[in-house]
């Protein structure tokens, strides 16, 4: 059984995931028509409240630290807006940005795989009528979102064993046993899957 993607215990763990995809897709949704850089200031700064009143302050730090990711971002959105001269709309998007981000990591982080997946397939029995199967689709969603940390977690180990031979550090250098690593990965699940009967849903 798949587990929590984080190992914290919040409050938000109990919630049904069914719930919990649809505040979190409502909550995005409701981004989009904010246009004032202040309200979403404040709507970044209530969703570090909610991470600090659902999973304390290791769980706030933890949401913290994975918005490191969004930096590169941020950074082109600030300066491309700075040159254009339009500080309000580039100060929304990157609180916009962030917020999105911080909703969408909430709900990965108090959802276990498994859950999700049996979720997505539920919601998706509507693809039926275009001919696709919905346990695929589950399966693959539920695959992906559970490789990140593992990939995550992949190429640090890459970069360690990189900077032990050699005082460059470049990501580019760690891409090639990266991508065989996945590749490799993708091999051994499909093998596992076609072994367990391929992933048509059994009948019960």
């Amino acid at each position: 059984m798949f587990n929590n993607v984080s190992s914290h215990r919040t409050k938000l763990d109990e919630v049904s995931v069914e719930k919990k995809i649809v505040l979190t897709c409502s909550a995005a949704a409701t981004l989009f028509f904010i246009k004032n850089p202040i309200v979403m200031f404040s709507i970044f700064s209530l969703l570090l409240l909610i991470y600090f009143l659902v999973g304390g302050l290791k769980f706030l730090r933890l949401g913290l630290f994975q918005l490191k990711v969004t930096i590169p971002f941020v950074i082109i959105l600030a300066f491309w807006h700075l040159y254009l001269d339009h500080l309000d709309k580039g100060m929304t998007l990157i609180f916009r940005l962030i917020s999105a981000f911080l909703i969408a990591n909430l709900f990965l982080l108090t959802s276990k795989i498994h859950d999700i997946i049996l979720a997505i397939q539920k919601y998706s029995l509507y693809l039926k009528v275009f001919g696709i199967n919905p346990h695929a689709v589950s399966i693959t969603i539920g695959l992906f979102i559970r490789s990140i940390p593992i990939l995550n977690q992949r190429a640090k180990n890459l970069m360690l064993a990189q900077s032990a031979r050699s005082t460059k550090r470049s990501f580019w250098r760690i891409s090639v046993p990266l991508a065989l690593s996945i590749l490799d990965d993708a091999d051994h699940v499909s093998e596992a899957l076609r072994a367990r009967g391929g992933i048509k849903k059994r009948e019960s």
